[in-house]
């Protein structure tokens, strides 16, 4: 299971609206120690994500909370997202290619056609692999996991497990 910290930020009947913040990359890279993803992250600033999800555990607004996808949901979102426009915009460039070979064209019309293949092709898969991502699906739920415990330490006490004088 594939998880994520969110806040809720609204309550209905028997359903929570949680907030699940954009992230940049994992702490290392944030720090600048890691392998840079953070610097992308930061640059697109990608807003944050509203769920609306069923409230199995009673959680109130204010509350942090965990969320869950399972891992083979992901992967084939991955795949679908990402893999499927790449192949089909290298399929798109070799018909381009082609097509344009075809009268003995010359190399900038070749690459012209290529790039014109790639765009197309991978444009379209990229759309239709993003229709078909969301439609709702059971196996594909976002869970609500667990309400996250909140540990109170008083100003200027140190973190939990030492002596506050």
């Amino acid at each position: 299971m594939i998880e994520q910290q969110g806040s809720v930020v609204g309550v209905e009947t028997g359903f929570a609206t949680i907030r699940i913040g954009a992230v940049a990359g994992c702490p290392a890279c944030d720090a600048g120690n890691g392998c840079g993803a953070g610097v992308f992250g930061r640059l697109l600033r990608r807003r944050p994500l509203l769920l609306r999800l069923t409230n199995g555990l009673d959680v109130q607004p204010g509350q942090l909370v965990t969320v869950g996808i399972p891992e083979h949901v992901f992967l084939q979102l991955v795949l679908k997202l990402y893999l499927v426009p790449l192949l089909a915009g290298l399929a798109g460039a070799a018909i381009g290619h082609h097509l344009a070979g075809r009268g003995f064209a010359h190399p900038a019309i070749l690459d012209t056609a290529a790039l014109i293949g790639a765009v197309s092709l991978g444009g379209l898969a990229l759309w239709l692999a993003r229709f078909a991502a969301n439609e709702p699906n059971e196996d594909r739920k976002v869970t609500l996991l667990r309400v996250v415990p909140v540990t109170f330490v008083p100003a200027g006490c140190s973190p939990p497990g030492t002596s506050c004088g």
